[in-house]
């Protein structure tokens, strides 16, 4: 149950967010019911409740989103002022726009190397493919592209085990964007290219398609919520391991309070791994976005391989990718992945495909840059992962892959290139992630029973020094040298070396602290934290204040020299395993 001051907090900002909502038309596409009816997420104690509430208030209901103990429904300002005043209401959002998380164009290349760049091929070598597992791709849809549909011996029999559309209510697979059908063939495409190679990074696993954007690649917390809360209800008799989220919204509250992140959170605590897009709006900090600044979820941003898939010593993170830390100071992205002219499926009639001929390559293959395409590749490698060691909880796939991904230093000075708040644990390694001699969990610290029952939230140990201009963390982290814990913003491209060290020194399996802030004021997404967290002005912000009284598990070390000792020392069964490529 939330706290009577947790509870006050959501009223106060969803008066807020609803005065900018209205003010600023944040759901472009909804329909008008009335001069000033608009639609909105109303959460409470209980989905029934909240729904005999609005509906005994006159609000025209559109639909129940149980995952987060709501419905969404078509109001006038004065019912939602009403509904506010009602003790079984705890907070009316916006149903804010979720629109696609790629970059649109890019270089075309012949070959789909990303399955390469990452190692996913090692993988094949040993016969894991990826089979066993469902891989649920919460999208603009599925076309009849015979990657997606084949399995790898070419029959279509299974292969899509799964779909629901809450777009048009169409009831088989198809994609007038195109965007899914590309983000699934990098999971999963069965088609062989001239190499002799798939496409994709794990072609044995079944799909399962959930269409909830349009075909401009546009939707709403509604339909994205809808479909994890079907995602959710379908788990088990699909056998639902990884939910890809390669989509992006605003940041308009803190992680806990948006309803989006509710539902993602709703999935992990069943047992889902969600893996989320970080999204296109970087270099600069703090610009990560929604699902991808949940604390518990797989944030992946990007990186090329600059066209030269066996050389690792020009591969740098693209400008586009967002970075943290998030406003609630939590270090993301989690780990970079392959986001530069990828190529994968997509038919020529899709809108994408129409409007952007020059990265049409074939009738069927497109190239795309994104976040959405890293996410994807690293929803195949969590699938490889699983499809090897079927009983890891998300909390473990996520410590594998982060514990096992490669940060990026210069081999001879041992400084950082980037720092922990641009690729977090570094490039993502699949047969390091599938096969390493490693256990342990991610999140630790976190409790998301308690996140979710409102009565604890949690922050990150991120925080702006205004002393030395620089993003730092708390505690002795704040002396991992070399640029890897400290950050002034900028953007500048690495300067060569492999960074291949056996480690992650991004794995965060440390502690968490309460979210100790006082409710202050937040006016959408550019306004004023107070008690405790300084202002934040869009940009770089102040953060000055307290994070919490927890401290990080165990000792503190510093980065460039003992992170490794740190790693066996905390991690149960903390044996590196490498693998040649």
């Amino acid at each position: 149950m939330r706290s009577t001051a947790t509870r006050q907090f959501l009223k106060k900002l969803s008066l807020l967010t609803i005065t900018a909502f209205l003010v600023f038309s944040l759901v472009a596409a909804a329909k008008q019911e009335g001069p000033n009816a608009a639609s909105f997420i109303i959460q409470g104690k209980d989905a029934n409740q909240v729904s005999q509430l609005v509906q005994a208030y006159g609000g025209s209901i559109t639909s129940e989103l149980r995952v987060i103990n709501a419905v969404s429904a078509r109001l006038s300002p004065i019912l939602v002022s009403r509904l506010l005043e009602e003790p079984g209401i705890t907070a009316i959002t916006p149903n804010a726009v979720v629109q696609l998380a790629d970059k649109g164009g890019d270089t075309p290349i012949p070959e789909a190397e990303y399955p390469q760049v990452v190692g996913a091929d090692f993988t094949w070598a040993q016969g894991d493919i990826g089979s066993g597992i469902s891989v649920a791709i919460v999208d603009t849809g599925l076309a009849q592209h015979a990657g997606i549909f084949k399995d790898i011996n070419g029959k279509p029999k299974d292969r899509i085990v799964g779909w629901i559309d809450f777009v048009d209510s169409r009831p088989a697979p198809h994609d007038p964007n195109g965007h899914g059908t590309h983000v699934a063939g990098i999971v999963a495409n069965t088609q062989v290219n001239s190499d002799g190679m798939w496409n994709s990074i794990a072609p044995g696993v079944h799909l399962v398609g959930v269409r909830v954007l349009n075909e401009e690649g546009y939707g709403t917390y509604e339909g994205v919520i809808e479909g994890i809360q079907w995602v959710i209800d379908h788990k088990d008799d699909l056998n639902i391991k990884v939910m890809n989220l390669s989509l992006i919204s605003q940041v308009r509250s803190p992680y806990w309070a948006d309803p989006l992140n509710q539902a993602v959170m709703q999935a992990w605590a069943n047992g889902i791994t969600v893996v989320v897009a970080g999204g296109n709006t970087g270099p600069n900090p703090m610009s990560i976005g929604v699902p991808g600044n949940n604390p518990y979820a797989i944030t992946v941003g990007a990186f090329t391989d600059n066209f030269t898939p066996e050389d690792w010593s020009d591969d740098y993170i693209t400008p586009f990718s967002s970075a943290g830390p998030t406003l609630d100071g939590f270090v993301k992205p989690d780990i970079v992945a392959p986001g530069a002219h990828i190529v994968s499926t997509m038919l020529p009639s899709t809108k994408i495909s129409r409007n952007h001929e020059a990265n049409r390559l074939t009738s069927h293959y497109f190239s795309m840059a994104g976040t959405s395409q890293a996410a994807a590749i690293a929803s195949g490698v969590a699938a490889l992962t699983l499809s090897h060691n079927p009983d890891l909880s998300p909390d473990e796939v996520k410590f594998r892959l982060m514990f096992t991904a490669f940060p990026w230093i210069d081999p001879e000075s041992t400084d950082a290139l980037y720092s922990v708040w641009q690729q977090g644990a570094g490039r993502i390694s699949a047969p390091d992630a599938v096969y390493a001699n490693v256990g342990g969990s991610a999140n630790y610290g976190l409790d998301i029973s308690a996140d979710l029952a409102g009565s604890t939230h949690y922050e990150g140990f991120s925080y702006y020094d205004e002393t030395t201009e620089e993003f730092r963390l708390k505690g002795e982290y704040g002396n991992w040298a070399g640029g890897y814990g400290n950050w002034a913003g900028g953007y500048g491209n690495w300067a060569g070396g492999y960074g291949n060290w056996a480690g992650g020194y991004g794995n965060w399996a440390g502690g968490y602290g309460n979210w100790a802030g006082g409710y202050g004021n937040w006016a959408g997404g550019y306004g004023n934290w107070a008690g405790g967290y300084g202002n934040w002005a869009g940009g770089y912000g102040n953060w000055a204040g307290s994070f919490g009284e927890a401290s990080f598990a165990g000792a503190f070390t510093n980065w460039n020299d003992n992170a490794v000792d740190w790693m066996n020392d905390h991690i149960s069964g903390g044996t590196w395993v490498d693998f040649d490529r």
